[in-house]
């Protein structure tokens, strides 16, 4: 489910929605904010993680089958022996307080059994034995020249109407009204110093038609080396107004968060990044919506103000997912990789 930019909904999508047709557009931020001082108070709490010097000064300048090659074996494998575990610490065997997924992809086979939502993107978004932030394992991103999709992936949880049949599907029963989510992403060794468009999305979905309530969208700031929050609601007067996914008739944008760690500068190539968000729906008729994010424990820009939904209370959020979409293709054959996915209702940190 990414937030898919001048392209249509795709195949798996389409296959659920019975043939809608939908074209999926990502909606601009307008008025930008500038980032927040790295020391303001905010409703979450993040730990540090890769340290050492992120300035950005830089030294130099789809249609898959959802069903994934496994990475032992596979395109993945670098053969010999295996690489050394990660410096961070993989998913608890028991769940802390407050998470509602954990995956560190260690002992995954196949990301179709674990998410809603799995497209490889043509064998671009694959599971990879060459390392992992914390274990031996990652996802591989493999974005090609001119190529906007490199796939991505969904985890539903809580009341979901897009939700049916046996797919995966946490904490059913629940409507969620704040979420944190984590991720730990690294860029190749070697990457040019470029933004490489989305990262992530938290949604609100309202309908079995697809239909949206709110999207909030981190990605980077066009070919900047820094992120942006993205808010857009997708309601007005207390009624949903979006029809079907992605719909720029229907939405609104609540303005741009720009950050201010440069993590796709070239200078940070091949160190892995901690990025946390947090979203939070207003309270019913009230502008007291949350979206912030920070990039190793340093918040990077928040708002506290957003009017998410009016007083429409039908769903809670309920979809995040790993986006790997490149406006306009990477000008040439480059990789990111993904690493220890966590939702959960309280802070998470980067420990």
């Amino acid at each position: 489910m990414t937030g898919l930019l001048h392209r249509a909904l795709p195949w798996r999508r389409l296959g659920l929605l019975a043939g809608l047709a939908a074209a999926g557009c990502s909606t601009p931020a307008s008025d930008f904010v500038a980032p927040t001082s790295l020391t303001a108070e905010s409703s979450g709490e993040a730990g540090g993680e890769s340290g050492g010097d992120v300035d950005g000064e830089d030294d130099a300048q789809s249609t898959g089958d959802g069903d994934a090659e496994s990475s032992s074996g596979g395109d993945g494998t670098t053969g010999g022996a295996p690489p050394p575990p990660g410096d961070y610490a993989m998913c608890p065997e028991a769940l802390p307080e407050g998470w509602v997924l954990c995956e560190d992809f260690e002992a995954l086979q196949d990301p179709a059994s674990a998410f809603f939502e799995y497209q490889d993107g043509e064998g671009a978004f694959v599971l990879d034995d060459a390392g992992g932030a914390s274990g031996r394992r990652s996802m591989r991103v493999t974005y090609r020249p001119g190529v906007e999709g490199a796939g991505y992936l969904s985890a539903a949880f809580g009341r979901n109407p897009i939700v049916f049949g046996d797919v995966p599907q946490a904490s059913t029963d629940s409507d969620f009204q704040s979420v944190y989510w984590r991720l730990r992403v690294k860029t190749q060794a070697g990457w040019p110093g470029v933004g490489p468009g989305h990262l992530t999305s938290a949604t609100s979905f309202a309908s079995a038609m697809w239909n949206q309530a709110m999207n909030a969208r981190l990605r980077s700031d066009g070919d900047n080396v820094v992120l942006l929050g993205e808010p857009t609601t997708c309601v007005q007067d207390d009624q949903v107004a979006c029809s079907g996914y992605e719909d720029p008739a229907g939405s609104r944008g609540l303005g741009g968060l720009v950050g201010a760690t440069p993590l796709f500068a070239a200078k940070n190539a091949d160190r892995w990044f901690c990025v946390e968000a947090h979203v939070a729906l207003n309270s019913p008729g009230e502008s007291d919506g949350v979206f912030e994010f920070w990039v190793d424990g340093e918040l990077q820009n928040g708002a506290y103000d957003l009017d998410w939904r009016g007083s429409w209370t039908d769903y809670g959020i309920n979809l995040i997912t790993i986006e790997n979409l490149w406006p306009g293709g990477a000008p040439s054959e480059l990789e990111r990789s993904i690493d220890d996915f966590v939702i959960s209702t309280k802070p998470i940190g980067c420990e």
